[in-house]
């Protein structure tokens, strides 16, 4: 595995779950496409409901992620390029407008569209807030000429609209704490469903409009795109730790044998909802029957409001009738059997599961690691970035 990444630049992305830890690893040479060098996962502790609530347990939880990549690589790992979503993440739109000339006209400057970016985030962001991205929908110059790039035009008066993408600092700084105490240097901190679209979805897919549908385990995050950019965003409740908390209660098993059911039986499909067929689980010392059908309808009420929640979300956006290209699923729970098609039928547009865009990515499920390796791609772009500007 060494002799893969001889030459390259490393970059780990680390995405922080409240069940789970993923990492991945990719490798980045000066000529050729990047390559995704390996993937980890390890359960989380010390983090839940969004929040640090045990610094050391969230600390060696990280440090048994990155380790075991490490160790699966033959990779030393320094620095990391954390995600963070759900409850961490707030959107809000922000509009800005700055005079050019009190008198006559003048060209307008990339340093105009910079200052007038630079207002609208200032006006958009709370004290409190730290903004990780910004997305302009759109300029307009003099109240009349709208542009996707006013650099070159005339105009007295530049106004802009951003789409924010922020996250509270105090919980960014905890969540960095548990990095370094671990030994690793958090180099950037980003948006964990924009690593996701990073990884999965194509230029041509961003251009023609499709929603990235991210299931977590808490929460789904519901994005819009656009014209290759990200237009709207929308988080709602509701993902694969509900479903098992449903089967866990339902039928009498423990968290973790949920889990083990739901991954392994459960399904959506409106023909299992009726199958009697017996399957038989491990409960403490004995084996006990389940049925299918007792399955199924455990999680049904679930599924029947994430999948309303999701179409409610698209809605919202008001951009339903642009999403040429359909929606795209990512997340562990994308991979419940017959979610697509329930998705499908309620929104009327075509479903797909995600896979990862690099060169070689020899993964199973790739829709579960696609926040982590967007990440590490993120951190490759900003800094092939960095490094131009400073040439």
């Amino acid at each position: 595995m060494l002799r893969k990444v001889l030459g390259g630049k490393i970059f780990c992305g680390l995405d922080v779950g409240s069940q789970r830890i993923k990492a991945a690893l990719i490798s980045s040479a000066e000529a050729g496409p990047a390559e995704l060098v390996g993937v980890f996962e390890s359960p989380t502790n010390g983090f839940k409901n969004s929040s640090v609530t045990d610094l050391s347990e969230l600390s060696e939880s990280i440090s048994a992620a990155l380790g075991g990549l490490s160790q699966k690589t033959g990779c030393r790992i320094k620095d990391v390029q954390v995600g963070i979503g759900g409850d961490l993440i707030e959107s809000r739109f922000s509009n800005a407008v700055i005079p050019l000339l009190d008198r006559g006209n003048k060209v307008i400057a990339a340093g105009d569209v910079k200052r007038v970016n630079h207002q609208a985030g200032l006006l958009g962001a709370k004290l409190e807030e730290e903004i990780l991205h910004d997305f302009p929908q759109f300029y307009r110059v003099d109240d009349a000429n709208l542009a996707s790039n006013p650099v070159g035009l005339f105009g007295r008066k530049l106004e802009v609209r951003l789409l924010l993408i922020l996250s509270q600092v105090n919980r960014i700084n905890n969540i960095v704490k548990a990095v370094n105490q671990a030994g690793y240097d958090a180099a950037n901190v980003f948006f964990s469903g924009l690593a996701c679209a990073e990884a999965s979805l194509t230029k041509k897919l961003k251009t023609d409009g499709c929603a990235l549908v991210d299931v977590g385990s808490q929460m789904t995050g519901v994005l819009i795109f656009k014209d290759g950019l990200l237009k709207y965003l929308e988080y709602v409740r509701g993902g694969g730790e509900h479903m098992t908390r449903s089967l866990a209660h339902r039928l009498n098993l423990t968290f973790d044998l949920a889990e083990d059911v739901k991954k392994s039986y459960a399904t959506v499909l409106p023909s299992d909802l009726e199958n009697t067929e017996e399957i038989l689980v491990k409960k403490e010392s004995a084996y006990c029957p389940l049925k299918r059908q007792h399955i199924c309808q455990a999680i049904s009420e679930d599924v029947e409001y994430l999948v309303s929640s999701v179409h409610q979300a698209i809605l919202n956006s008001q951009m339903s009738e642009y999403l040429n290209a359909g929606i795209v699923m990512v997340g562990g729970g994308a991979l419940l059997s017959g979610l697509m098609e329930c998705i499908e039928a309620k929104t009327k547009l075509p479903v797909s599961i995600g896979k990862i865009n690099l060169t070689i990515a020899k993964i199973s499920n790739a829709a579960l690691f696609s926040a982590c390796v967007g990440l590490a791609q993120m951190g490759c772009a900003r800094a092939l970035a960095s490094s131009s500007r400073s040439n």
